[in-house]
């Protein structure tokens, strides 16, 4: 597939706080967008079919609807879906990237659930031992990826090297970021600190052909010295959130400051633009979509609470990873780092 080729999603219509009253729509906008696209809506196609209607100007040539009958509850965790879950819209989403009729999967579910059905159906890459969630991490300038954001909440060192790895290609081939910066997350930058899963990771990447930067400590994400953060999900996951409400709370104290006078209004009606477009880069909407790397085919991860402006963004990552063939790169980098997975 090349980037003028067109790109089939399955988009789990279900998925999210917000079901199809979102992803309908979004998925509406997305094709809107890049008319490269097409969408298969996974779902119960009643409720589908009436979001749809709402829709104005939606590409009805572009979008088809697959029944579902179930749907997994967002705090499904990885033993109920593989249990209960083979008529849900996620299930079904997700199969159709497995038999190939679908360049790739969008669901905002539960990860859980989304990683272990994704394990199970779609596969992991050979020499994978486990895959991680990666997403960009908001800066006024410039992005970093960091991963994993969830996915696996302990870690070898064996498997944050090959996080690594799957961080700088999918920056470099579907962000096109030129020879990406990668550190490792630790406490300070000195090769003794941190605990043996990363000093050892740590001894182990320099010795691959990465541009390696070494540790990196929680300013260096914000600071733009590096590309692609590698850290446990546990971490990952805790600072994510916390720039995402730290980015929210900024913008709403804007808005408050700007409003708290007439001299303060009169200020925003000359500033405001230039401030919306200093701001604009923070929002977290803009940023939605986590790919779920280490399968064998592209799967997005939306935010389950995610509006429609976010899951378009989410659908809108999908079509471009699947166009860039992300999980092939991947796997090629893995043979050629010789990163097989130990017996």
């Amino acid at each position: 597939m090349t980037a003028a080729d067109p790109a089939m999603l399955a988009i789990d219509a279900h998925g999210g706080d917000h079901g199809v009253v979102v992803t309908v729509p979004a998925a509406v906008a997305a094709l809107r967008t890049d008319t490269r696209l097409q969408a298969v809506l996974v779902g119960r196609e009643p409720e589908i079919r009436q979001a749809l209607a709402s829709c104005r100007q939606a590409p009805s040539d572009r979008i088809q609807i697959r029944h579902a009958e179930d749907i997994l509850p967002m705090d499904a965790g990885p033993a109920t879906a593989l249990r209960r879950g083979r008529k849900s819209s996620m299930w079904l989403a997700l199969q159709m990237v497995a038999d190939g009729s679908a360049g790739a999967c969008v669901s905002g579910g539960g990860t859980g659930a989304l990683m272990a059905l994704g394990v199970k159906q779609v596969g992991l890459l050979p020499g994978l031992q486990r895959p991680a969630l990666m997403a960009w991490v908001p800066l006024p300038h410039c992005r970093t990826a960091m991963l994993d954001l969830g996915a696996n909440l302990h870690v070898s060192a064996r498997q944050l090297v090959q996080f690594a790895v799957m961080g700088a290609v999918t920056a470099e081939t579907a962000d096109r970021v030129e020879n990406p910066r990668v550190g490792l997350l630790n406490v300070g930058h000195e090769d003794g600190k941190g605990h043996e899963a990363v000093r050892e990771a740590h001894a182990a990447l320099k010795e691959l052909r990465l541009n390696y930067v070494g540790f990196v400590e929680g300013h260096d994400i914000y600071s733009g010295n590096v590309d692609v953060a590698v850290c446990d999900g546990f971490s990952g996951n805790l600072i994510l959130k916390a720039s995402e409400g730290l980015a929210r709370m900024l913008v709403n104290e804007f808005r408050n400051a700007l409003s708290s006078s007439l001299a303060s209004r009169l200020g925003a009606l000359l500033a405001g633009p230039a401030i919306r477009r200093a701001l604009a880069p923070l929002d977290p909407a803009e940023h939605n979509g986590a790919p779920l790397l280490g399968l064998k085919r592209v799967v997005v991860k939306s935010h389950g609470g995610a509006d429609c402006r976010a899951m378009t963004r989410a659908i809108l990552e999908a079509g471009r990873e699947a166009r860039r063939g992300v999980p092939d790169r991947i796997e090629a980098s893995m043979q050629a780092f010789q990163l097989e997975t130990e017996a």
